[in-house]
């Protein structure tokens, strides 16, 4: 009985760090065009070295103007 525990702890160990990476985000597009197609908003001047970054959509809401 301890052998199926232990082949049970083994299997577990080994699927984990599969599971977490497969929950890993997206990485974000690095240019105009994928951004876009990601339906992001592109920043000409964004990003460390000012050439542009792709910036997340705004949040949308529900509230009704009135």
């Amino acid at each position: 009985m301890k052998v199926f525990t232990a082949a049970a702890l083994a299997l577990a160990c080994t699927l984990a760090p599969l599971a977490a990476m497969a929950q890993t985000a997206p990485a974000t597009p690095t240019n105009k065009a994928d951004c876009e197609k990601a339906k992001m908003k592109w920043d000409d001047k964004g990003g460390k070295d000012g050439k542009g970054a792709c910036l997340a959509a705004p949040a949308k809401t529900d509230a009704v103007k009135k």
